[in-house]
């Protein structure tokens, strides 16, 4: 009798063993598509770079149709949006022989007045500064404005802007302005964080 109670944990484990369940795989299942990197197992360096870029590139929004960038040498401002009339603007000032700060202006009229968040996604990197809406004088239009001094938010936001891609620039609460990462923004900066 003993010997038979000595199998009962076998017999248990083979009952358990008996009710496990199988998830079932459809017979029309396909392996998903793998583009560059991603399809190469094994390998030390990208298999097909260009691939995986275009892949990338792609899957990016595109910058706002028709704009683009300028920069100011006068006053050291990159504005983008059509010519005379900038939907958003990035400039270095230095008050006196105080620090620099970064000012960012997007051309918006506010709604309501008050404080929100700019934020900047792009790139691999995002990055925020608080902005304030600025009305004008007679109550009609304005602007949303963002003073900020050199810090690790500005060299986030500066980040951002580093790569080949798009950066898509939002206020907390309105719609948001996707622009190219160029070389206007980017001097703007350098000009700004040496």
């Amino acid at each position: 009798m003993w010997r038979f109670a000595a199998l009962f944990p076998f017999f248990g484990f083979m009952a358990l063993l008996a009710c496990a369940k199988e998830d079932p795989v459809d017979d029309n299942a396909v392996a998903p598509e793998l583009a560059g990197d991603a399809s190469a197992t094994g390998l030390a360096a990208p298999a097909n770079a260009s691939a995986a870029e275009a892949a990338q590139q792609a899957a990016l929004p595109t910058a706002a149709a028709g704009l683009s960038w300028s920069y100011g040498p006068a006053d050291g401002a990159a504005l983008f949006g059509p010519p005379g009339t900038p939907a958003f603007s990035i400039q270095c000032l230095r008050q006196g022989e105080g620090a620099r700060q970064m000012v960012f202006v997007r051309y918006l009229p506010p709604t309501g007045g008050g404080n929100a968040t700019l934020s900047f996604t792009g790139n691999g990197k995002a990055a925020s500064v608080p902005i304030a809406a600025v009305t004008n004088p007679n109550g009609v239009g304005g602007q949303w404005r963002a003073s900020a001094p050199i810090s690790d938010s500005v060299r986030d936001v500066a980040e951002a802007f580093a790569g080949p891609g798009t950066v898509n620039v939002s206020i907390t609460g309105l719609s948001p302005l996707v622009v190219p990462a160029t070389a206007e923004p980017r001097r703007v900066f350098a000009e700004c964080l040496r």
